[in-house]
């Protein structure tokens, strides 16, 4: 009975510690997946994180459950990610502004990008178009510049304080040598509303939100800030071809894990994500929504893109980004 009770509790412990082991990639994935995206459903991160992780689900034989965690610029869903278990079951829909901008302006963040994540695959990049009323005084971008200048402060912008949209608007401000008042939004659909009701100036937007204002003729574009003209907004120019080269800023995103997770897991994702990026419809979605597909970069090309923008953004925001002024009433 001893012997027998020994050997029970001895296979019991052995049973616990092969299930807290990590997965391993032959194991890989033994439940369902959560991919955590910090945008709301609609979003550009949404749209592109349900079509994908369709794809996902189908190469791997489990299904992939996108997971919308919103707040603090989508720091609240990297600290939930950067905690959870390094088996590749938790995805985060990683971008620019979450590991390079946000760090830099909320005091004591929880986690590291660097050190508290692994690079799996490059989703893509996103241009912004600046958008502003259709009865404001300006139609280009250099009357605006004029304008602005003419009056240091007193025209507006919005932006959700560390988002993309944020340091698109400070690259500008920094390049166009103006001074901009920041109204600060949490709701992006807001904005649009605010901007063709003329209670705020200028906004960067994602094309897929802002051109059905723009086609709708409740808001005007007046620059894109991508070194090309978008195929979905071929009649508005570039920042360059408007006489403000150097303010081109893409905002790039990737799907990354843990810190920890195993080698062999994230390869094998790496390898799904490169694979359902290739899919057609997968294409034709980033191509309608102005967005540059990066089919092609992969962990090591997604870690130097962050090592080269935290530098980057750090000199913008220390020098471009003004005092917010009031949100709006």
């Amino acid at each position: 009975m001893v012997t027998t009770r020994r050997a029970a509790l001895s296979a019991s412990a052995m049973l616990t510690c092969q299930r807290a082991r990590p997965a391993r990639a032959e194991t890989f994935p033994n439940r369902t997946l959560t991919w955590i995206v910090p945008g709301g459903p609609g979003s550009v991160l949404d749209v592109a994180a349900r079509l994908i992780s369709l794809k996902m689900a189908a190469r791997l034989g489990q299904s992939v459950v996108v997971d919308n965690r919103l707040g603090a610029g989508g720091t609240v869903a990297a600290e939930y990610v950067a905690r959870a278990a390094p088996d590749g079951h938790t995805l985060f829909f990683g971008n620019f502004a979450t590991f390079a901008i946000a760090p830099l302006l909320i005091p004591n963040i929880r986690y590291d990008a660097q050190r508290d994540f692994v690079p799996v695959h490059g989703i893509g990049a996103s241009a912004n178009i600046a958008v502003t009323g259709m009865g404001r005084p300006w139609k280009t971008i250099p009357e605006l510049i004029a304008h602005a200048r003419a009056r240091p402060g007193q025209l507006t912008y919005a932006a959700s304080i560390g988002s993309g949209q944020h340091a698109a608007a400070a690259l500008f401000i920094e390049k166009a040598a103006v001074e901009l008042t920041l109204i600060p939004y949490n709701n992006f659909g807001q904005v649009l509303n605010d901007l063709a009701a003329e209670r705020v100036d200028l906004y960067f937007d994602y094309p897929l939100s802002s051109l059905p204002y723009v086609r709708d003729k409740r808001l005007r574009a007046l620059a894109v800030n991508a070194g090309e003209r978008l195929a979905i907004a071929p009649e508005v120019p570039t920042l360059a071809e408007a006489g403000l080269p150097g303010a081109e800023l893409l905002g790039w995103s990737g799907i990354y894990l843990p810190a920890r997770t195993p080698p062999a897991v994230v390869a094998r994702l790496g390898e799904v994500v490169h694979a359902a990026l290739h899919e057609p419809d997968v294409r034709a979605l980033f191509d309608n929504t102005g967005t540059i597909l990066w089919d092609e970069v992969g962990p090591a090309q997604l870690a130097r893109a962050l090592q080269e923008e935290i530098p980057r953004m750090r000199h913008l925001i220390g020098r471009t980004l003004p005092t917010p002024g009031p949100k709006p009433g």
